[in-house]
């Protein structure tokens, strides 16, 4: 009788395991106007264990749910992940002020594992609190006997950059300032702001003719953050007014005047008339 030896066939099935979705993510601290600092816990490679390979970060003004995950803006530059269980970190910028922001993360492994959606962080930006630059290129020009048209260069919206929201542009027959600002006249239809470092112009109407004028500024953005006051140049309107008419004309009929004889009168210092004949005969 033969010995028969059986073999015991052992397969082993290697089942990928996808990084955990960490619970931990928060929105805190170092928030300002346009940016948000997010901080989490990394999940690891392995569920909790090893080093994952890449994040996705992104963030919508609406809450992100695994429906609209893929229509949520995702950020650029994501931080690789650290080994499991270290504390990270990422800045997400470029964002708008003083409005609500969603938060959320997805993990992934070298085989392109991804883990589920992490928890929503929440957190509202700060209001903007950088006025734009003082205008100091504000001229004048071009001054006819009612108008004088303004030009200068465009500030932005933080300081020198982007766009700012609106202009106030006043003008007064005496030098303007920070006291006075408030009485000096403002105009209407003022130009929108364009964007940083473009040249813009303005004729301000309804002036009076043969007048000096003094003319001032001010930027704000859409906060409104208002700037400080513009160099303050000066124009004069010119002379459109003509003398007045005579309307006091009167004629002096004398009598027996010979056709060529030109008569002037004189000796009005003695009080009496008298004739001059010249023969132009």
């Amino acid at each position: 009788m033969r010995n028969r030896v059986v073999i015991g066939l052992m397969v082993v099935c290697i089942i990928g395991v996808i990084p955990s979705a960490y619970a931990g993510l928060v929105a805190a601290g170092d928030t300002s106007s346009n940016s948000v600092t997010l901080h989490w816990t990394a999940p690891g490679d392995d569920g909790g264990a090893g080093t994952a390979s890449q994040y996705d970060i992104r963030f919508s003004t609406s809450n992100i749910n695994d429906a609209n995950w893929a229509s949520a803006t995702q950020v650029i530059n994501e931080p690789a992940p650290s080994v499991a269980g270290t504390a990270e970190a990422f800045t997400v910028s470029s964002l708008q002020p003083a409005t609500i922001y969603y938060f959320a993360i997805k993990v992934a492994d070298e085989a392109s594992n991804w883990s589920a959606l992490s928890n929503v962080a929440v957190e509202t930006t700060n209001h903007e609190t950088i006025p734009p630059s003082n205008i100091t290129t504000l001229a004048t020009s071009n001054a006819t006997g009612t108008s004088i048209r303004l030009t200068w260069t465009s500030p932005g919206d933080d300081s020198t950059s982007g766009i700012a929201s609106q202009y106030d542009i006043r003008y007064s027959t005496s030098p303007i300032n920070d006291a006075n600002w408030a009485s000096a006249t403002q105009v209407t239809g003022e130009p929108a702001p364009l964007v940083a470092g473009t040249q813009q112009n303005f004729t301000v109407t309804g002036l009076q003719s043969q007048h000096t004028y003094y003319f001032a500024m001010k930027t704000a953005d859409e906060v409104p953050n208002w700037s400080g006051l513009s160099n303050v140049p000066g124009g004069t309107t010119l002379d459109i007014i003509p003398p007045s008419a005579i309307t006091d004309l009167t004629a002096l009929f004398l009598d027996n005047i010979e056709p060529y004889n030109l008569i002037s009168i004189y000796g009005k210092e003695s009080g009496e008339l008298g004739k001059k004949s010249e023969d132009f005969s």
